[in-house]
């Protein structure tokens, strides 16, 4: 009796630690399988990352880039629309010291009335403004001095009038400006492509 209960308990306690055994390994394998499978998991999650990560690092890259060219073309913008500002101020300050001038402006007048009455004009009225208003009786000894000029010329000082003169032809109907103002401007227009063509080739 003593025999069997030992084989008895012999074989409950090797059938106790091969079951024990075999769960153990099953453990194990299950544990291993969730290891294996989490591990797979983070790969794929960390892959997932680095690729969005290397995606939003590219796009970034590309939103710098964009971002770097606009400044440059804003600062060149800025820079072409300051140095065409200075150029106007500059133009405008050396017409105005070139019409402070009377035998100049005299001599600028004469050569515009003569281009006129040359043109075709039989009448020409010139309105002299500003500064060169007080240069009216000189300007008309002038134009007298001058029998080509002298017939169909008549003068008129405008001290009201934007500093310069302006010819009127065909009774009024046709102007011609010459202020200082207009002068600068159409020397503005002459000059400001061959700046910017400037800027263009240093940039």
């Amino acid at each position: 009796m003593t025999e069997e209960l030992q084989q008895l308990l012999d074989r409950i306690r090797t059938e106790g630690v091969e079951k024990a055994q075999d769960e153990a390994q099953a453990i194990i394998k299950q544990a291993r399988a969730e290891a294996d499978a989490l591990v797979a998991k983070a790969r794929d999650e960390a892959a997932t990352l680095r690729r969005e990560a290397e995606r939003d690092a590219a796009a970034f890259a590309r939103r710098a880039e964009e971002s770097v060219r606009q400044a440059a073309r804003d600062v060149r913008l800025q820079v072409e629309q300051d140095l065409v500002k200075t150029l106007e101020n500059l133009l405008r300050r050396d017409v105005g010291q070139a019409a402070s001038d009377e035998q100049a402006m005299q001599q600028w007048i004469a050569d515009a009335v003569a281009a006129a009455l040359k043109g075709g004009a039989r009448e020409v009225e010139v309105v002299l403004g500003g500064r060169a208003a007080g240069q009216a009786a000189g300007l008309v000894k002038r134009l007298q001095a001058d029998a080509a000029t002298a017939e169909g010329v008549t003068v008129t000082p405008s001290p009201a009038f934007p500093d310069g003169f302006v010819l009127r032809l065909e009774g009024g109907r046709v102007e011609q400006s010459f202020t200082t103002e207009a002068i600068t401007a159409a020397l503005a227009r002459l000059l400001r492509p061959q700046l910017v063509k400037l800027l263009q080739a240093a940039g």
